[in-house]
């Protein structure tokens, strides 16, 4: 058997910082073993790209996730057949399978309370099976870069405060004063909190939302899997939580009541799942602290959107109305 062609085609319906495409192969004789695509994911496609995540190092965050950690984790993830880096040049690649006929989640339309819950139920879990697991101390890579952790906090906090003017401006009257006013106030906010990684800690996905989530049967029993591990840490289990509920949660007119409710989900499956010694107050607390950090989050990724395109601009609106409801609702705008 050998490989008769191959054929690329861009990915465009996935988000990602970097560049995808999928792979398309035709071999000489059928066969059953080999998998007919992949999904080949590469580095930033230009230098200025890759400077501006470099401090974070998200794609050898990856990379090393798919090598020591994703064997062991309860999630249906892709499986990562191949992957290399080039740190010096900032260069890397991996070949990922192909999740299709499974769909990705549909962040503009985003997802109701009922839709929400058996996500919160499966991130639970992964964080159960993490909770407070002393072989993640051993992964360095896991807590952050070689930037130290005060100077990439300035770092993003400068940025934030460069892109919420454009927050702003792209909210339109979504945005009330009181949320203005909150948003011009909140890296003073930052700056007088604890600082955040405090324990209990976990595995974190850190950038868990529906554009990183796949639907389908095809998925096996849970119909669920997970993507885009370039974000992942040593943290807080709640920040995937904040940014889930945050990014994603429909507001609708008892949106209030919902993301207490879904709180509670995601509390009593960490209980479920061997968790002890983390109370729902504590869990609620520091839920509301990880908005805080995830409206920052949520400005840097409005404000990046490309306003000519027309699903970006849609996309911006939706992020911006869900975390300025969330922050009302929180009653965080208070002080």
């Amino acid at each position: 058997m050998a490989l008769q062609s191959l054929r690329i085609e861009p990915i465009a319906e996935l988000s990602c910082a970097g560049q995808l495409a999928r792979l398309y192969f035709s071999f000489s004789q059928s066969q059953l073993t080999l998998p007919n695509t992949l999904v080949v994911k590469l580095h930033a496609p230009d230098e200025p790209l890759r400077a501006k995540t470099r401090p974070f190092t998200p794609d050898k965050r990856e990379i090393l996730f798919y090598q020591h950690l994703a064997d062991e984790i309860p999630l249906r993830i892709p499986h990562c057949y191949y992957s290399a880096m080039n740190v010096a040049d900032g260069k890397y690649v991996r070949i990922l399978e192909d999740l299709a006929p499974a769909k990705v989640g549909d962040q503009i339309r985003g997802s109701t309370a009922e839709e929400t819950a058996p996500a919160l139920r499966a991130i639970a879990g992964f964080h159960a099976h993490c909770w407070q697991n002393e072989k993640l101390e051993g992964f360095d890579w896991l807590s952050g870069s070689p930037t130290d952790s005060d100077s990439i906090a300035r770092w993003v906090l400068d940025q934030y405060q460069n892109a919420f003017p454009i927050f702003v401006s792209k909210a339109g009257v979504l945005l009330t004063d009181a949320a203005k006013a909150f948003g011009e106030q909140l890296p003073d906010k930052l700056t007088d909190k604890p600082q955040f990684g405090k324990p209990p800690r976990t595995l974190v996905h850190g950038d868990f939302r529906l554009e990183n989530v796949f639907f389908g049967a095809s998925l096996g029993e849970s119909g669920f899997a997970v993507i885009d591990w370039q974000d992942i840490s040593h943290g807080e289990g709640v920040w995937d939580v904040a940014w889930f509920i945050g990014g994603c949660l429909q507001v609708t007119s008892n949106r209030q009541v919902e993301e207490w409710q879904l709180l509670k989900i995601y509390h009593e499956t960490l209980e479920a799942n061997g968790v002890s010694g983390y109370t729902f107050d504590a869990c609620w607390k520091d839920y509301r602290r990880a908005i805080l950090r995830y409206f920052v989050q949520a400005v840097l990724m409005v404000a990046s959107l490309n306003p000519q395109n027309d699903r970006e601009s849609r996309l911006a609106r939706a992020v911006a109305e869900r975390f300025i409801a969330a922050i009302t609702d929180l009653r965080l705008i208070d002080g």
